[in-house]
């Protein structure tokens, strides 16, 4: 049996899971099942106290990292989900699920796995796939005026379980953009601001006083690889458009301890000494997008792969 303690929970994941309420019936006689939880929210931490206190297993979720059309808190309908039964892959703090694959899977043994990575990455790379997907690409003229090397700092929400996790907050916002500027300083430095925070359902971990007046910000709910293209090097915290840049070839600076950090492949500011292999970037998503995350298609109600996915979500895309 898989229980939850979140009705919420239960509810978004219908069509992944059959997850059945942990009631008042099933406590007063102990029903041994698995348990449920959102990652590290109220509903994941419970999972993990049941768990112990019954002896049993325990599974965390989370969205994928394609996730959906339109944004997560707008309910857009998911195309994916990870299942973590160790920990979940933005908690630096403790071993992960993801973490023990990108640890010790054969990657180069498995050539059907690799051949799928490679047309899911050219896919994402040629049509700007994304986690979310219904913001328009970057205007063409943006950086018409702009002939330098061009510098993107990535702000986050306030409060961001992976920034916590990640061990971000160790290092201020203001300390990542006074490096960029002094590590470039012939460069442009750009800031872009999170998209739930442009649509004002969440604060920014970047304070307007904190912004000097020669770094411009992005504040357009844009398409996070069409933005990339246009960019050299990339600094950030946690942010999932970290391992975006990878996939674009672009030079990514991490803070904290995102998943895809520590593998060698990022210039990294904190050391995960957990991670102990060197992978390539195509071997990094596999692991992340293919070997750790299950897709659903919430329009046919069928299992799906990456490679569905993409193709719906174009699909999709083309009658916005």
């Amino acid at each position: 049996m898989k229980y939850s303690i979140s009705k919420q929970l239960i509810k978004n994941t219908k069509y992944f899971l059959n997850i059945t309420y942990y009631s008042f019936f099933h406590r007063l006689f102990h029903k041994k099942g698995t348990f449920y939880g959102w990652g590290r929210k109220k509903s994941g931490l419970k999972a993990i106290e049941l768990a112990k206190k019954y002896q049993t297993s325990f599974v965390l979720l989370e969205d994928g990292f394609i996730r959906s059309l339109g944004l997560g808190v707008d309910n857009s309908p998911s195309f994916s989900i990870v299942e973590d039964d160790v920990g979940i892959y933005y908690d630096a703090t403790s071993p992960s699920k993801l973490e023990n694959i990108l640890n010790t899977y054969d990657f180069q043994s498995d050539n059907k796995l690799m051949k799928t990575a490679k047309e899911a990455i050219e896919l994402i790379k040629k049509h700007h796939i994304s986690k979310y997907n219904n913001a328009p690409d970057i205007d063409d003229n943006f950086f018409k005026n702009d002939t330098k090397q061009k510098i993107l700092i990535i702000a986050q929400t306030a409060g961001d379980a992976s920034l916590q996790y990640g061990l971000g907050d160790i290092f201020s916002t203001k300390k990542i953009i006074n490096d960029a500027i002094n590590e470039n300083p012939q460069a442009s430095i750009y800031i872009k601001i999170h998209p739930d925070v442009l649509t004002g359902k969440k604060q920014s971990d970047i304070k307007q006083e904190d912004i000097p007046k020669n770094c411009t910000i992005i504040d357009q709910n844009i398409n996070p690889i069409s933005l990339l293209k246009h960019f050299t090097k990339v600094y950030t915290k946690t942010s999932g458009m970290g391992m975006e840049a990878l996939l674009l070839d672009i030079e990514v600076t991490c803070y904290g301890v995102p998943f895809y950090s520590g593998w060698g492949l990022t210039n990294d500011k904190q050391k995960c000494n957990r991670r102990n292999k060197k992978l390539t970037t195509k071997e990094l998503f596999a692991g992340a997008y293919i070997l750790y995350t299950r897709y659903y298609n919430p329009y046919t109600k069928q299992p799906s792969n990456i490679i569905d996915t993409i193709q719906t979500l174009l699909s999709k895309k083309s009658n916005l």
